[in-house]
């Protein structure tokens, strides 16, 4: 009730004599109801301009609000508002109330016109719809022309690598023939001459054998690298326990040191992939962490998993020399190898052929390395793909 009085007598201040502005219009009603009318549908109009102007930024997160905005935003509620009290000065006279309505429009008016020109400058620099269209035009051009570009270097530098493997398998294929003749001759010469060479005349051609030998390995580590590439893959569901087992009892069986083996093995979820391919991957690792656990009376080897939503990521782990990992960017290069040959013996083929094959697969590989062995882990997707997951 105090509340309705204190709102009576503030707008009793405002009171006089005055008479409504309906008296004006007679009380005539097509004149008053016309009048009351306009001023409503335009005062609802100019209220709903901000209010979806509000509506709009916040949908356009890219549109920032500035004071330019809210001016104009201010000033049309103001132009709202004096449409209201022309409505209430219909029927009651608060002129004093409307004016004091009308010089605030009057303020915000031209503070707005004086942004409005302050910001002319900036506004005038906003590029036509025919510009716009223009430069769009103009990307889209660049675009296409780079698309084109690009395909043709990528056809261009897939032939070029296509050449080289020919060239690769070709020229390997060929250096095998003077290869294997020196070996058969170095066979022959210590098999027919032996007795007649002197301890230093044995030990050159031991030093030819053997180098005979090493050449032998990388030449066939080159071919079966180029192999790959020529190669296309037949996918199927892959059954990595049976191919960890398998890989595992061949290298027993192969292994000339008559150390133990011990697999440690965790239950191995499917893959699709080529299966050939796959088990070399397997027998390179297995095989690479054999070789490289040197250093133990008996080789201790951990395969796990872990499956995430799209990907199977496996994990095979050795306990032997493990390498210094500021060097892990080359461990997958062909012919890249971390240990002296006095140490390992190898092609540094072996690692380049499994990185190859994971990554015709659209995986990838990598290692890590604490001290205490090597952990090589290859990541392949759960699902059979056409192409690599952008």
């Amino acid at each position: 009730m105090d509340g309705i009085l204190l709102l009576n007598s503030i707008f009793e201040i405002f009171n006089n004599n005055y008479m409504p502005h309906g008296a004006c219009y007679f009380w005539e009603p097509t004149t008053l109801w016309s009048n009351v009318v306009g001023d409503g549908v335009t005062a609802f109009s100019y209220y709903m301009i901000p209010g979806l102007l509000i509506y709009f930024v916040n949908k356009r997160k890219d549109i920032e609000v500035n004071a330019l905005l809210v001016a104009f935003a201010i000033f049309i509620v103001a132009c709202g508002t004096v449409h209201v009290m022309m409505i209430v000065n219909v029927w009651i006279p608060y002129y004093d109330i409307s004016g004091m309505i009308k010089i605030i429009m009057a303020l915000v008016s031209v503070g707005t016109v004086f942004m409005l020109w302050k910001s002319m400058p900036e506004l005038l620099k906003i590029p036509s719809p025919a510009a716009l269209q223009e430069a769009n035009d103009e990307i889209k051009s660049l675009n296409e022309n780079l698309e084109d570009k690009v395909k043709h270097r990528t056809q261009a530098l897939e032939e070029m690598n296509s050449e080289l493997e020919s060239f690769s398998y070709s020229i390997s294929h060929d250096l095998q023939i003077p290869v294997r003749a020196i070996l058969g001759y170095s066979a022959m010469l210590e098999e027919d001459h032996i007795d007649q060479l002197e301890e230093e005349g044995i030990r050159k051609l031991q030093n030819i054998s053997n180098s005979a030998l090493k050449m032998n390995e990388l030449i066939q580590g080159i071919l079966e690298f180029s192999r790959l590439g020529r190669k296309d893959k037949t996918d199927s569901m892959i059954d990595m326990n049976l191919l960890f087992n398998e890989s595992v009892n061949e290298i027993r069986a192969g292994e000339t040191t008559q150390k133990e083996i011990e697999l440690n093995m965790e239950e191995l979820p499917s893959v699709y992939g080529d299966e050939a391919m796959m088990k070399q991957v397997v027998n390179n690792l297995l095989s690479n962490a054999v070789k490289y656990s040197i250093n133990q009376e008996k080789i201790k080897i951990d395969v796990s998993a872990e499956v995430s939503e799209n990907e199977i990521t496996y994990f095979v782990k050795d306990y032997g020399i493990g390498f210094d990992e500021k060097y892990k960017h080359k461990m997958f290069d062909v012919f890249q190898r971390l240990h002296d040959e006095n140490t390992v013996k190898g092609s540094g083929v072996g690692l380049a052929i499994v990185n190859r094959i994971i990554v015709k697969h659209f995986g990838r590989v990598d290692a890590h390395s604490n001290g205490n062995g090597t952990t090589i882990e290859f990541t392949l997707p759960k699902k059979k793909l056409l192409k690599p997951v952008e």
